[in-house]
């Protein structure tokens, strides 16, 4: 091996431990909407659809700001585009501590800051990591580094429900805003760097380079893109309506948000866990372990109601845990593996835009039916259908890349 050839080797550790702490603070700051929603609902009055729609049209900007981030990361690398992407977070969450209405929280929270999250989120950070890592040990880098959206969860939901308990919700928007300026953006700015050519890292790799026609015409690649609209959509679904779920079913918020945050805590540990099942086994192997544990989840949610009890909400954390920690990370660890030639930057932030798109129309959907019907039973029954598209699809890209 040439001492160029092992630049990556050499470097991705340290890549991997700074993408997984800036998704930590990152995705603690986002998870803890759950939080914000069930404020919005129980204390300001507002409906579980309009609140749940600032964290939907959140998710439609992520849609959007994602590829185009993931093509900008292929350019120019990622420190001047997270650094943009970071800005963009900060500026959103202190809006948002200035908003005065349901209106001002789109624009602030929804927009600005969902372009944030977008530059910064799963599908550009995993473009940066599967750079810097063979396909043989993709699976586990990119567990380790998205371990840290369960570990933020962990922090970060507690810790925004006890500074929304001492400021209010909009002093905790302003504290969560400070954080990513003094800690986030010296951290992506100094911390990381553009991955190598995928040429430098095996000579089997064929160079970057973008054919759309052969593209388009490939079925796995189609399939791929269900998979992404699919892959979030049951999770952020559950996501932002579980505090609430729990508090209509009788359990305390702060018990909630404790549930919440241990679920996170599982959820860090499944990530590595199930990206080394997927490069020792398959990453449809991991895949479907968390789609059962998602199905898992719902099944106990369905029933909190009737028989209750910590061992129902542990059980549920668990579960949820499963299909959490399996759901970013083994669809981006595939489109890394399957379509690397047309660049990991944009193969995964177009994954990170279905992700997106996703993240956005199941939680509006599931507060919408929850209006409309008074019950979370047809949003629930919606997270089941998605998560059972988004394993067929799977299948059919990993069995095709086979």
């Amino acid at each position: 091996m040439t001492p160029s050839a092992d630049v990556p080797f050499r470097s991705a550790p340290r890549i991997v431990f700074v993408c997984a702490l800036s998704i930590f603070i990152i995705f603690g700051i986002r998870f803890s909407f759950s939080v914000f929603h069930a404020e919005f609902v129980l204390v300001e009055g507002w409906s579980n659809e309009a609140s749940a729609a600032i964290f939907s049209l959140s998710m439609l900007s992520v849609a959007v700001s994602a590829p185009l981030a993931g093509v900008a990361i292929d350019r120019y690398g990622p420190r001047p585009v997270f650094g943009c992407g970071v800005c963009l977070m900060a500026a959103g969450l202190a809006l948002s501590s200035r908003a005065n209405s349901l209106t001002d929280l789109l624009l602030a929270y929804g927009v600005i800051d969902g372009c944030g999250v977008g530059i910064t989120g799963l599908g550009p950070v995993a473009s940066v990591v599967a750079g810097w890592t063979t396909p043989a040990r993709r699976g586990r880098a990119i567990g380790i580094a998205f371990a840290g959206t369960g570990l933020g969860s962990l922090v970060f939901v507690p810790l925004t429900n006890q500074l929304m308990a001492l400021f209010g919700w909009r002093g905790a928007f302003l504290v969560l805003a400070l954080i990513c300026i003094f800690v986030v953006l010296p951290l992506m700015t100094l911390g990381l760097r553009k991955p190598p050519a995928p040429t430098r890292l095996t000579k089997q790799t064929p160079a970057v380079g973008f054919a759309w026609r052969k593209l388009l015409r490939r079925p796995s690649f189609w399939a791929l893109i269900l998979v992404g609209l699919t892959a979030m959509g049951p999770v952020r679904s559950l996501t932002v309506h579980q505090i609430t779920y729990m508090e209509s079913a009788g359990v305390e918020r702060t018990v909630a948000a404790n549930v919440v945050g241990l679920a996170g805590l599982l959820t860090s540990l499944c990530f590595i866990t199930m990206g080394w099942v997927s490069d020792r086994f398959g990453r449809m192997a991991a895949f479907a372990l968390g789609a059962c544990g998602l199905l898992g989840a719902v099944g106990l949610l369905f029933a909190l109601p009737a028989v209750g009890g910590s061992l129902i909400l542990l059980a549920y954390a668990l579960f949820f845990a499963l299909g959490e920690g399996t759901r970013s990370s083994q669809t981006t660890a595939l489109a890394s593996d399957v379509f690397h030639g047309q660049g990991l930057g944009f193969i995964n932030g177009l994954m990170g835009g279905m992700f997106g798109l996703g993240a956005a129309f199941g939680p509006w959907l599931v507060g919408r039916l929850r209006d409309q019907s008074g019950s979370y039973d047809g949003g629930l029954l919606v997270v089941v259908m998605m998560v059972m598209v988004s394993a067929a699809a799977f299948w059919f890209v990993a069995r095709a890349h086979r």
